[in-house]
């Protein structure tokens, strides 16, 4: 019976851990539930909260806390103990507008702090003044405009800060002054506009920097030497200057025309997609370069000399330029594997052969190519050739050295005097280049003779023409001049166009940060990027992935249920049990009860007739 009274009070105890335990001190209130209590020198009132909650990954889970940025006090832990021993602290179900500098007075060995997702929009001034434990700190996912002059003054052991989807517009001057260790940090999604050169000064051991979808105008990435990953994508960039000893460095999504920095062998990855770049000489002094995205940029020639010193160049993008010369001839990237040079205005790549013979994948679609001529033994297993301007006796020949299964492009329409052949568009010619050249000479000659009896190659006839647009121009400003109400109209459509022009810039930047989100989702959840698609493919990879992650966690989830519901069964049959061994037991005593009465009555009649007997002295001598 012992066992199943114990069980009953580990049920008890079981059952009181999740209820928050008041107490009943004279100048502190009731723990987490949101009670105020006025203290007795002051009409002050006071929050106390107490973690009742613990999971392995955090010993301390505050719930349901409520600070608003005019709270006057607010306090958390035992008020049995003067330091709280957790090192790991997270909130759940809470709002705290403001952190105050009680959390860390209580808890000075935390290690790690999540304060992500709280509504945060202040930070008092020394709310991390017991901070010098503190290695990782999240704030993301708040509403901090400003953080205070030396708010990490004290945290020598930070290594890991994430400030992601604040609204931040500047970093303090020296805010990193005495975080000597920090290693990795985020402040994606801010307004952050320029980062001074003295900011990471201090900062020795900085490996990891994420900056994207800001409005960073400068910064000098040079300045930090021990940089390994940096990502400063979607940004107002106009220069970048590349560390020394980065590894991988996304800048996509700026305005960078040029590139600086000294020599750097361990740079592998660089993205520098839709920039402003006309020229890459610089590329000599990173040959180390693994991957290299030069997609949606304004370069016109790209040649061997510029990968001269490449030495394990995989994959080159170079689509959606102005390239109208392609030449890898003499020394030919013996490591390439991925070539994309879509949308460009390519005519000639004959020349390219030997580098075409050796790549995987080779993307030549939307150019303006006549011929190409490939060996047998290529390598190629993906092909794209649409939209462009072949010549169909070099298609036949291209078709009989390249796998069907490997050409994953088809145009669907041609233009007149073209055939399509084998899903590709096509014109017979005998001098393919001559026949085209000697074309565009005679259709440039009927234009200009066309425009010369029209009189629009007349100089005199220009000039009148300018003349007169430009009385008109002055009569319709005089019109609208004396006509206000035709004014306020122009001006009110002056107004739309700014507004319609402002809405099409918000968009297209919505939709690059939407891109940008959609790579760090990818990154974030490490599921593999599939290159030379939609944003909305890996979009739909990123959601599979997160299906099959809820799905097992649904699957573990209803496991966990079913268990608890067993032990819940079980524990319920024990008690039915308890109860009904207590039923017979309580029945059993009552019984006990009964014959202890029982006995004591026949006990007290056998005591009568023993004393009646021991009177009667001639019943006494027959009984014997």
């Amino acid at each position: 019976m012992g066992w199943l009274h114990s069980l009953s009070l580990l049920s008890v105890l079981f059952a009181c851990s999740f209820v928050t335990a008041e107490y009943s001190y004279p100048n502190y209130p009731p723990s987490q539930r949101q009670t105020s209590y006025p203290t007795s020198k002051t009409n002050t009132y006071w929050h106390r909260y107490v973690c009742r909650e613990s999971n392995p990954s955090y010993q301390c889970i505050f719930r349901d806390v409520s600070i608003d940025r005019n709270t006057p006090g607010a306090y958390f832990g035992d008020v049995e103990i003067t330091h709280n021993s957790q090192k790991n602290i997270t909130f759940k179900n809470s709002v705290m507008r403001k952190l105050p500098e009680t959390l860390l007075d209580s808890f000075r060995e935390v290690e790690l702090l999540e304060l992500s997702g709280l509504q945060l929009e202040e930070i008092a001034p020394n709310a991390f003044a017991y901070g010098n434990h503190i290695r990782e700190l999240y704030m993301g996912y708040n509403n901090i405009h400003v953080l205070p002059q030396g708010v990490f003054q004290n945290m020598r052991s930070l290594k890991r800060l994430t400030l992601d989807r604040n609204h931040l517009e500047y970093l303090p001057w020296n805010i990193f002054a005495d975080t000597s260790n920090l290693f990795e940090l985020s402040i994606v999604n801010n307004n952050l506009q320029r980062i001074g050169d003295n900011t990471f000064e201090n900062v020795k051991k900085m490996e990891n920097l994420e900056l994207s979808s800001n409005n960073l105008t400068y910064i000098n990435l040079s300045l930090i030497p021990s940089l390994k990953y940096g990502n400063v994508s979607s940004n107002l960039l106009t220069t970048l200057a590349i560390p020394v000893a980065v590894a991988e460095l996304d800048a996509s999504h700026n305005r960078i025309a040029t590139v600086t920095g000294p020599n750097n062998t361990e740079l592998e990855s660089l993205f520098l997609q839709h920039n402003n770049l006309t020229n890459i000489a610089w590329l000599k002094r990173y040959s180390g370069l693994i991957v290299l995205d030069l997609s949606y940029n304004e370069l016109e020639k790209v040649t061997d000399n510029h990968f001269k010193n490449s030495y394990r160049l995989e994959k080159l993008y170079l689509s959606n330029n102005r390239l109208v010369a392609l030449n890898l001839i003499s020394a030919p990237i013996g490591t390439l594997k991925i070539l994309d040079v879509r949308h460009n205005h390519l005519l000639h790549v004959e020349r390219n052969v030997n580098q075409f013979n050796t790549l995987e994948e080779l993307y030549l679609d939307h150019n303006a190519i006549v011929t190409l001529k490939l060996r047998p033994n290529n390598a190629l297993q993906n092909l794209t050739l649409s939209h462009n301007d072949w010549d169909c006796k070099n298609l036949g020949e291209l078709f009989q050295n390249v796998s069907k299964s490997a050409i994953n492009d088809l145009d669907r329409s041609c233009k007149a005097d073209y055939q399509l052949k084998q899903g590709i568009c096509c014109k017979e010619s005998d001098k393919p280049y001559l026949d085209r050249l000697i074309q565009q000479i005679s259709l440039t000659s009927v234009a200009e003779k066309q425009q010369r009896a029209e009189g629009r190659c007349s100089a005199s006839d220009t000039i009148n023409s300018v003349r007169n647009l430009t009385d008109f121009i002055t009569q319709q400003g005089e019109l609208a001049q004396s006509n206000p109400q035709l004014q306020t109209e122009i001006n009110q459509l002056n107004v739309d166009v700014q507004r319609l022009t402002y809405q099409q810039s918000q968009y297209e930047q919505l939709l690059q940060l939407l891109h940008t989100e959609v790579d760090n989702t990818l990154r974030r959840y490490r599921v593999t990027k599939q290159g030379l698609v939609h944003p909305s493919v890996n979009l739909r990879k990123a959601f599979e992935h997160l299906n099959i992650r809820r799905t097992f966690k649904e699957g573990e989830t209803k496991k966990r249920q079913s268990e608890a519901n067993l032990k819940q069964q079980e524990v319920a049959s024990l008690e039915q049990d308890n109860v009904t061994l207590e039923n017979m037991l309580e029945e059993k005593k009552n019984n006990t009860r009964v014959i202890n009465k029982a006995t004591k009555v026949t006990t007290s009649k056998v005591h009568r007739l023993e004393a009646n007997r021991n009177s009667n002295a001639p019943a006494r001598q027959i009984t014997k």
